[in-house]
């Protein structure tokens, strides 16, 4: 083709490449605007960012993250699920796409 590149990160392990990640974040996004109405069951909270929270069927808070900065959700932003881990397994939570890298 027209463009000659070096794949530079092909053989290193350990962190999400940049289209994976587009890939991830892009499939949360459909999640979340097909689900709209179960997400954001109050409009009025649209405004508060930054923030994981996690409920039991009864409302009660099983787990709560409020982000100090910007395009946060986790406190281990490396592996950001792995507060499901008591909840869905450590497997699942450190890899939930059942990426090859992990």
């Amino acid at each position: 083709g027209p463009f000659r590149y070096t794949q530079w990160f092909a053989d290193e392990r350990g962190y999400t490449r940049p289209v994976e990640l587009a890939t991830v974040r892009l499939r949360n996004m459909v999640e979340v605007l097909t689900q709209w109405d179960v997400y954001v069951s109050d409009p009025s909270t649209i405004a508060q960012r930054g923030g994981t929270f996690l409920f039991d069927e009864y409302g009660n808070e099983l787990y709560s993250y409020k982000s100090k900065g910007v395009l946060t959700y986790s406190e281990t932003m490396s592996r950001p699920l792995m507060f499901l881990a008591p909840y869905i397994g450590e497997e699942a939570a450190r890899n939930p796409l059942g990426l090859l890298d992990t």
